[in-house]
């Protein structure tokens, strides 16, 4: 469903208005689920606000300014340093996921899929701090404990924040962990490889980290893939790659597939040799290639299969050389996946 923020207490356009609502326990909860929602999105854990916003809890300057982790960063610092620029690198192999994190401007005017950053912008970026306030930082720039009383001013500038945070596009390698050779059916092979002479292939497969297997999973989640994810593959040769999702469960680590089986310790086979049957593997497209230059594959077969693995399924990819020739090819793949938040919880 289209993002659409959801506060308590406010007026029609979700602000509180001075002098009318005051600012309530329910409002800063509503601001830490919507910036856990941002964590957990790039890839870091969840903070507890408990300490800070509860029943019970008096609403503090430093929960929206100055608190620090540990035990938890501040509301602003939390939006604009530790959300807009999130630290990256922090899964997977080599090279470590996410390779890089944007948040996009996500209103349809002159600035539309802008790059949002912190401080003065430059060509292709907006200002979060020019569209908030017109300034170059919050209003109030520091809240000093006891000296500093939470206006509502403070409390609309962070929803505002939060709304416009919806936008992203993040950059993924794949891990083309192992490989499907047809001479030995039943033994693992070398990943990043793929080849066809006409009579017999090797394949490749590997996954990207969209998603952990935490509960809740840190990573993409409540998303929309938008048409403009792209794939980009390399190879060190001319050829013609297809790229499919593969939709099986496979252990890359300690029970790698073959070209015959999908799990060899359940003796469990694939539906088509390869991994190719119907059940096994969607395709997603075919690029092709020139030696050295990447090549991207984009559109609504890939955006479907972003989104599937957006909402849980396997987060696999399956390269094959479609064309035939002597040369055993290295391949590298690079998923940009850009997409719009669902609907709240914030």
């Amino acid at each position: 469903m289209p993002y659409l923020a959801t506060w308590t207490n406010g007026d029609a356009q979700g602000r509180v208005a001075p002098a009318v609502h005051r600012i309530r326990l329910s409002d800063a909860q509503e601001l830490a689920e919507a910036i856990n929602r941002r964590r957990l999105l790039t890839y870091q854990a969840a903070q507890d606000f408990s300490s800070h916003v509860a029943t019970g809890k008096r609403l503090r300057e430093p929960t929206f300014d100055s608190a620090a982790a540990p035990p938890l960063d501040n509301f602003r610092a939390a939006l604009a340093e530790k959300i807009l620029s999130a630290p990256l690198g922090t899964l997977g192999g080599d090279p470590a996921t996410p390779t890089a994190m944007d948040w996009l401007w996500p209103l349809a005017d002159g600035d539309e899929n802008k790059l949002i950053i912190a401080s003065q912008a430059g060509a292709g970026e907006v200002s979060l701090f020019d569209k908030l306030n017109a300034t170059a930082g919050w209003t109030d720039a520091d809240l000093l404990a006891a000296a500093s009383p939470v206006r509502a001013a403070h409390c609309n500038e962070l929803r505002q924040a939060v709304e416009w945070l919806r936008r992203g596009r993040w950059v993924l390698p794949v891990y083309l962990a192992t490989g499907l050779f047809s001479p030995l059916p039943d033994t693992p092979w070398i990943g990043e490889l793929i080849a066809n002479n006409g009579t017999q292939e090797l394949r490749t497969l590997g996954m990207a980290i969209l998603r952990t297997t935490d509960d809740p999973p840190r990573g993409l989640a409540g998303a929309t893939a938008r048409e403009s994810c792209s794939l980009a593959v390399t190879a060190d040769a001319d050829c013609q790659v297809e790229v499919y999702r593969c939709k099986r469960t496979v252990d890359f680590v300690t029970d790698r597939p073959t070209w015959n089986e999908y799990d060899p310790s359940a003796s469990a086979a694939w539906a088509g040799p390869g991994g190719a049957g119907a059940d096994d593997a969607a395709w997603i497209g075919s690029v092709s290639l020139t030696a050295g230059v990447p090549g991207c594959l984009t559109g609504a077969a890939l955006a479907e299969a972003v989104q599937a693995m957006i909402d849980g399924a396997e987060q696999n990819f399956l390269l094959r050389r479609a064309d035939t020739g002597y040369e055993t090819i290295a391949v590298a793949a690079e998923l940009t996946v850009e997409f719009d938040l669902d609907s709240p919880p914030n």
